[in-house]
């Protein structure tokens, strides 16, 4: 943001240190003028700032979260635009690779050789392409870029090698790339990565242009494109016509040091309707995520409001190392019971993770003390039970012949059948001769697999006279249950459809009052979003593709839960997700090495403007299984210390949202710490 015309103004502070009450107080005086826009950075900030905007009694404030916001931008711009989620996406980048992995592309004249890095492996190669694709589009590298910058970065490396036998280098790498520095004496071998590289980049680059023409000509934009074409659309705007689109006089954007190059570029085009410059809520201290592409430098040339350091003591945490992950939950969960019991309101404690996946132990612990949770930020939804259940009950209503979730719906709270009842109902149907023969002697003529018989069984009723009395009458009821659904899902809105499903078919935890139930509501009410989401229709048919679409969802996305406080409940959240938002107690488990910080793993496809293109593996070398240029990339961009730096700020960044108690904890014995630092054991000394 160097336009002079718009140089915004920054209001700079540490954490907790007032920066977001003074945001929120310049936008109230402001909205007595005029329209103002007040925008957040993730849901978390938000939700933060319509908490504070009501404090302030300033309900005439719009708040938004600045990717909601760009994607009405883009929906403004282009009516026809359809948005998808990161699964659709992929599957269109499935579909771009289709002819390379049939043998229709390359053509024999393109001069395309494929045996190149990983392509051996299609699925994998797949996976390590998108995420190089996906980083590519954010940083608005163009396919024919892609080609270009590889070709320079490549002839610059391999024309004249680095000293692959530097005692630094050698040290720095590991075993397994170690090998790889051998081809420093090998004219022959560098020049076959070479040429291999600039295979890689062609067949990138074609994925990647495919992938693009495929939705421009479908209208089709994912989370990433509709920020980059909202600010295309307002860069083509006059000043005049964004604020006839947008009558916004002023924008106030808080936690501006998590914005991106994408983020400023669209920020910077949206000011250009108002009627004052915009103005920013900054913690230089609090950008935790450099390598995702924070640039904190873009507001630098800005007008500065610097509030005053706040004279609060630092929090000092209780730092515990536990024996095993068991007991460590148990902990966590025992000093967010004394804290609520010492008078704090359960939504003002929270657990911060590393990986929201790991959230499961420590749910378990707090639902036995009656303390119901909520998740917010980034996981694999699919893999709580509570969703799997209601997922299994959609799948079974959609197709009764859906083995798994039969099974899982059989063995399930609500039906609760015996394994033994379970092996009749698999098993072949009652005839009227049955009778006559004993158990060994009956007939088995039913040579049908498995899950029909299964199917036919509970929907028909077959091995009914087989069945103990109580299971009869449950297996009676479902057949009745999957009647009345399938006729719901006919004549009723899909997302109702659903809704009244699950309220019939899954059996409640306990009282609606109960921890337990009251977060099982809300893990499905997570997953009645998702699915509103979808936008699949109605009908029976519709429900169908909605399941295999969730399907394909639980296969590869991470879905994202935004944050929302709920009176009574305690929020687990990943550490993203509580930008903007700070708690009176917090807690942050797991700090042993691999868990927080994570190990480095370097991507298997590096990118750089000037090495352009590196791929991991070494595909057909003779010599060692990874490429040299990897890993000489890695250690002249110290990618591990990067990443290492970063875990810190992000470890600084939790430690940040606590206002007067923090608990750090860890499991097992501590490591030496020295490729990967013991976080718990640094706090200690």
């Amino acid at each position: 943001m160097n336009d002079a015309a718009i140089q915004p103004v920054v209001i700079r502070a540490g954490a907790r240190g007032g920066k977001t009450t003074r945001l929120v107080r310049l936008a109230a005086e402001a909205s007595r003028s005029g329209n103002v826009l007040l925008i957040g950075i993730g849901s978390g900030s938000a939700a933060a700032l319509r908490t504070r905007a009501l404090l302030e009694g300033a309900t005439e404030l719009s708040v938004v979260e600045i990717g909601e916001l760009a994607a009405e931008i883009a929906a403004i711009a282009e009516p026809s635009l359809r948005f998808i989620d990161e699964t659709s996406a992929y599957g269109i980048f499935e579909r771009a690779a289709a002819p390379l992995f049939d043998g229709t592309w390359p053509p024999p004249e393109a001069s395309i050789h494929i045996e190149v890095a990983e392509l051996r492996s299609p699925e994998r190669f797949l996976e390590h392409a998108w995420a190089l694709v996906q980083r590519l589009r954010r940083a608005e590298i163009s396919p024919r870029d892609v080609v270009e910058r590889a070709a320079q970065g490549a002839t610059a490396f391999y024309a004249h090698p680095p000293n692959l036998s530097s005692p630094a280098l050698l040290a720095y790498v590991n075993d397994a790339a170690r090998s790889s520095l051998d081809a420093d004496a090998d004219a022959e071998e560098l020049l076959r990565q070479y040429h291999r590289e600039l295979d890689l980049a062609k067949i990138l680059a074609e994925l990647y242009a495919r992938y693009e023409a495929t939705v421009e000509s479908e209208r089709l934009a994912d989370a990433c494109a509709a920020l980059a074409r909202a600010t295309a659309w307002l860069r083509n705007q006059s000043s005049a016509a964004i604020r006839t689109t947008l009558p916004y006089d002023a924008l106030f954007i808080d936690d501006a040091e998590h914005c991106d190059e994408r983020a400023h570029d669209f920020l910077s085009a949206l000011a250009r309707g108002s009627k004052r410059p915009p103005t920013f809520a900054c913690n230089e201290d609090g950008a935790h995520r450099p390598l995702q592409g924070a640039r904190i430098e873009r507001l630098a040339d800005a007008a500065e409001e610097r509030l005053p350091e706040l004279a609060s003591a630092a929090i000092r945490p209780t730092v515990e190392r536990c024996p095993n992950r068991e007991s460590e939950a148990q902990r966590v969960a025992s000093w967010i019971a004394e804290r609520i019991e010492a008078g704090t309101a359960p939504e003002a404690c929270a657990m911060l993770l590393r990986d929201l996946d790991d959230a499961t132990r420590f749910e378990a612990a707090l639902h036995e003390r009656g303390i119901a949770t909520s998740r917010a930020g980034r996981c694999r939804l699919f893999r709580l039970r509570e969703i799997l259940d209601a997922f299994a009950l959609l799948t079974w209503i959609a197709d009764p012949f859906a083995h798994d979730a039969l099974l899982r719906i059989l063995e399930g709270r609500r039906m609760a059948l015996s394994d033994a009842t379970i092996a009749i109902l698999c098993g072949k149907g009652a005839s009227g001769q049955d009778s006559l023969f004993g158990e060994s002697e009956r007939t088995t003529d039913d040579d049908r697999p498995k899950a029909l018989r299964l199917g036919d069984n509970v929907l028909f009723g077959a091995v009914d006279p087989l069945l103990g009395e109580l299971a009869r009458t449950r297996v009676a009821w479902l057949r009745a249950f999957h009647r009345e659904a399938q006729r719901l899902v006919a004549t009723m809105p899909l997302s109702d459809a659903i809704a009244q499903i699950w309220k019939d078919g899954l059996a409640p935890l306990g009282e609606p009052s109960d921890a337990r139930e009251r977060s099982r509501l809300l893990a499905l009410e997570v997953l009645a979003t998702r699915i509103a989401a979808c936008d699949a229709g109605d009908g029976l048919a519709a429900l169908r593709a909605l399941c295999e679409h969730l399907r394909k969802v639980d296969e590869r996305e991470r879905t994202e839960i935004p944050y929302r406080e709920r009176a009574g409940v305690v929020t687990i959240a990943e550490i993203d997700a509580a930008i903007g938002l700070s708690f009176e107690a917090v807690a942050i488990p797991s700090l042993q090495a691999g868990a927080f910080p994570t190990y480095y793993v370097p991507p298997a496809f590096l990118f750089t403007p000037t090495y352009g293109l590196a791929a991991r593996e070494n595909a057909g070398g003779l010599r060692s299984t990874r490429a040299v240029k990897h890993a000489y990339v890695n250690y002249r961009l110290k990618l591990r210390e990067r990443h290492i730096e970063q875990e810190r700020r992000l470890f600084a960044f939790a430690r940040s949202r606590a206002r007067s108690a923090l608990l750090l904890t860890a499991s097992g014995r501590p490591t030496r710490g020295i490729n990967t630092p013991e976080f718990l054991e640094e706090c200690r000394r």
